[in-house]
């Protein structure tokens, strides 16, 4: 009888930590699932954004051409450019980057 008896304390128990995990795993679930929708949504923010600021680039740097929607391509293409072939900006002269000699090391924050 005493050994029956412990079983069916055992099964309580295991009965208990069974529901808490079941509501731990549904939070979890639940929580992730939050998660999810939440990036999809930025993700789908972030294209709209994208498209948005393609289209206002092409209109405002290519005027002539926006009826032709800029593409993914040309952009890489720009990446993999040698620098030397890359479009610059002139860059400033030494003596206005680089400290005189008889300059104080210490600069005003």
């Amino acid at each position: 009888m005493a050994e029956v008896e412990d079983l069916k304390q055992e099964i309580k128990q295991l009965k208990y930590e069974n529901r808490s995990l079941h509501v731990l795993a549904n939070n979890y679930s639940t929580g992730m699932k939050r998660k999810l929708d939440e990036l999809q949504e930025s993700e789908g923010r972030i294209q709209s954004d994208r498209q948005r600021l393609a289209t206002y680039l092409q209109r405002h740097l290519f005027p002539g051409s926006s009826s032709v929607p800029p593409s993914i391509e040309a952009s890489n293409t720009l990446s993999s450019m040698p620098p030397a072939l890359m479009p610059s900006a002139p860059m400033p002269s030494a003596s206005r980057v680089l400290p005189r000699s008889g300059s104080s090391r210490e600069q005003p924050l």
